[in-house]
C-alpha cells in the first residue's frame, strides 16, 4: 500500500484546533516546559497539558517512516502495547454498570466450558494479574512461534490456552500474562454476543470522539498515518498482534486522542463514581497496580497527586499516558525507537514535578 506523505504545518496559527470534547492542539510547538526536559533526539511525540482547558502543548520529532524520511506529526499514530489494557478495563466497568456483568462472579457464568477452578477466577482478579491461572499463550508460543499467527478470537483462545491446571489460588500471587486477557475479552464476547472490539468501539472509543484511535490489523505496518517502530541499530522491530490479543496490547492511537479518552474516563460521565474509584484503586502494591493499569503518586508544585499510569510496550513501540483525575492535567508520551521504559517514565515525572 502506498503511503500518503505527511503534512507538516508551517506555523502556529496554522496549528491550532480545536478538537470535540478536547482543548485546543498545539501543533509543533514545545513550549518552555517539555524543551527542559525531553532530549533533543527524541523520536515521536511527546503532549503536554497543565490543566482540563487548557491547550494540549504537543511536540513531534523524528520519522515515521526512515526509508521516505517521513517525518512524525502530531497526528502519527502508534500502537500503545498494554495502555490497551486500561481501555479494556474500562470497557468492563461500563458494563457493570449497565448489569452486564459482575467484577466480582465467577467467569464460568459466561464460560462454563471452562475447568471449574479456571472457571471460578473473577474479573477482577483477571484485571489486576492474579487469577492463578498459567500463561498458556506464552508456554504455546515457547514451542511453535506459528500460533501467534493465528487468526482466532479471544473465546476460542481462552478455551484453548486459559484451561492449564491453576499455580495458585485465585488473588494470590501476580502474574502479568496475555492469557488474563484473554479471558476478560472472551468473557466480554459472550455477554455481549459481539467481537470484543466492537464493544470498545462502541463503549469507549465513540463516546470519547477520537478519530484516530482502533485496533491493529495484520500488516498495520503500511497503515496510512501509523508511524513504524525501530530498534536502536535503526532496524524494524515490530510485533505481530493476532486479534485473539486485541484486549492486552493492539491498540493505536495518536495523543491527543489518549487525552481525550482520559477526560472522558475520568472528567465525564462515562462511568459512575464507584467504577472510577475501582478504576484507580490499587489491588496489587507492589506493583501500584490498580485494574487494567498503575496509579503512582508523583509530588508535583501542586503537591503529591495520584495519577492514572498507563504504560505500553509493543516491539520498538515504548508509550506512557500519564493523567492526574484530580484537574486533568496530562503527559504523554509516544516513541518508536525502543526507548527504555525508565527513561520515558522519568521524562513524565520530571514533567509533572514541574507542573
Amino acid at each position: 500500500m502506498q503511503r500518503r506523505q505527511f503534512i507538516q504545518l508551517s506555523s502556529l496559527a496554522a496549528s491550532l484546533v480545536l478538537l470535540p470534547g478536547c482543548a485546543a492542539v498545539a501543533n509543533l510547538t514545545t513550549g518552555p516546559l517539555i524543551d527542559r526536559h525531553v532530549p533533543t533526539d527524541y523520536s515521536g511525540v511527546v503532549a503536554v497539558r497543565k490543566h482540563a482547558g487548557a491547550t494540549l502543548a504537543v511536540h513531534a520529532s523524528g520519522l515515521a517512516l526512515r526509508e521516505e524520511k517521513q517525518p512524525i506529526t502530531k497526528d502519527t499514530r502508534f500502537l500503545v502495547g498494554s495502555m490497551t489494557k486500561w481501555i479494556t478495563a474500562v470497557t468492563v466497568l461500563r458494563l457493570a454498570d449497565m448489569g452486564t456483568l459482575d467484577l466480582d462472579a465467577p467467569i464460568s457464568r459466561h464460560l462454563p466450558e471452562l475447568p471449574a477452578p479456571n472457571g471460578a477466577v473473577t474479573l477482577r482478579q483477571l484485571m489486576s494479574n492474579r487469577s492463578g491461572i498459567p500463561n498458556g499463550l506464552l508456554d504455546a508460543l515457547k514451542k511453535d512461534r506459528a500460533v501467534e499467527k493465528l487468526e482466532i478470537g479471544p473465546v476460542e483462545a481462552a478455551l484453548r490456552f486459559g484451561t492449564g491446571t491453576p499455580s495458585s489460588p485465585p488473588g494470590e500471587h501476580w502474574d502479568y500474562s496475555y492469557t488474563n486477557w484473554i479471558l476478560v475479552a472472551a468473557v466480554v464476547e459472550r455477554a455481549r454476543k459481539e467481537p470484543f472490539t466492537e464493544t470498545v468501539e462502541e463503549l469507549v472509543l465513540a463516546p470519547s470522539g477520537v478519530r484516530d484511535t482502533s485496533f491493529a490489523a495484520t500488516g498495520y505496518e503500511d497503515e496510512v498515518g501509523m508511524a513504524v517502530a525501530y530498534n536502536a541499530a535503526g532496524q524494524r522491530k515490530t510485533s505481530p498482534v493476532p486479534p485473539m490479543i486485541a484486549a492486552s496490547g493492539t491498540l493505536y492511537s495518536t495523543a491527543s486522542d489518549l487525552v481525550k479518552i482520559a477526560d472522558t474516563v475520568y472528567l465525564g460521565k462515562l462511568l459512575s463514581d464507584k467504577a472510577r474509584k475501582e478504576l484507580h484503586t490499587v489491588v496489587v502494591a507492589s506493583e501500584d497496580y490498580a485494574l487494567g493499569g498503575k496509579v503512582k503518586t508523583v509530588t508535583t508544585k501542586k503537591g503529591a497527586r495520584s495519577l492514572a499510569w498507563e504504560a505500553g510496550a509493543i516491539g520498538a513501540y515504548k508509550t506512557l499516558l500519564a493523567y492526574d483525575p484530580a484537574d486533568g492535567r496530562a503527559v504523554v508520551l509516544l516513541n518508536n525507537t525502543d526507548m527504555p521504559q525508565s527513561e520515558q517514565a522519568k521524562i513524565a515525572t520530571a514533567l509533572f514535578e514541574d507542573m
